[in-house]
Formats: C-alpha cells, sequence, structure tokens
C-alpha cells in the first residue's frame, strides 16, 4: 500500500467549512484581538508618528490640522477609528492577561462572561469616545 492510498482510505475530513462553524465567543475575541495587534503596528502606530511629527512643527501646522479636523468628517471617522481599534486591542488585552494571570477562570462559562463583560465595556468606551471626539 502506498502513502497515498493509504491516505485516501482515511475517513478524515477534506474540506473544513470555516463559515459553517460556530466559533465562542472567548475565540472571536482571541482572533479579532490578534487582528486589531496587526492594525496596531500597520496603521495606529505609523499614522500616528506621522500626525505627531506634523503637529509638533509649529503653531500653525497644528492650527491647520485642528481646522481640517473641524471641517472634514473623514479625518475624524479616520482619527477615532484608529483610537478605537487601540482602545479595543487595550480590552481585550487586559482580559487576556486576566486569564492568564489566572485571576479569570479559564472555564468555558467564566470566558464566556468575561467576553461579554469586555465588549460592553468596550461598546460604553466607544460610544464616550465618539460622543467626545465628534
Amino acid at each position: 500500500m502506498t502513502f497515498v492510498t493509504f491516505l485516501m482510505t482515511q475517513n478524515r475530513p477534506v474540506n473544513i467549512n470555516l463559515f459553517k462553524i460556530k466559533l465562542p465567543l472567548s475565540a472571536f475575541l482571541s482572533i479579532t484581538h490578534r487582528i486589531s495587534g496587526i492594525l496596531i503596528f500597520f496603521l495606529v502606530l505609523p499614522l500616528s508618528v506621522l500626525a505627531y511629527f506634523e503637529l509638533t512643527k509649529s503653531q500653525d501646522s497644528f492650527d491647520n490640522f485642528i481646522n481640517i479636523y473641524g471641517a472634514y468628517l473623514g479625518i475624524k471617522v479616520v482619527c477615532i477609528s484608529l483610537m478605537l481599534i487601540f482602545q479595543y486591542h487595550i480590552f481585550t488585552g487586559i482580559r487576556h492577561m486576566l486569564m492568564d494571570f489566572h485571576i479569570i477562570s479559564e472555564s468555558l462559562s467564566s470566558s464566556y462572561k468575561s467576553a461579554i463583560v469586555t465588549l460592553v465595556l468596550f461598546v460604553l468606551n466607544a460610544l464616550l469616545t465618539i460622543w467626545i471626539m465628534l
């Protein structure tokens, strides 16, 4: 029996449809935490450094940014989105740290409850951020 024949006779799934798999909420938060970390590294950090250098050049460059920020909704949306990505990463990161230090139990029920608490706190914080920044 060849290796290919051996593999063909095994009863194992050939294709896993990822759209049919229902992830637990804690797994969804873990995946989105990693995605937000990637976005922070490639978007938030470079744009924040660029904004910092532009805003600290002179008083005129700061005034120009404030005028543009007040005039264009798109600039506000970008700034708020970058802040919300960072805040989401912080909230889910604190949850992960609490679980790593065994302050939050690693059972499914406590993991689900901590995910709900994290999302509720993030949504409240996001609404407050949007209200302040607009």
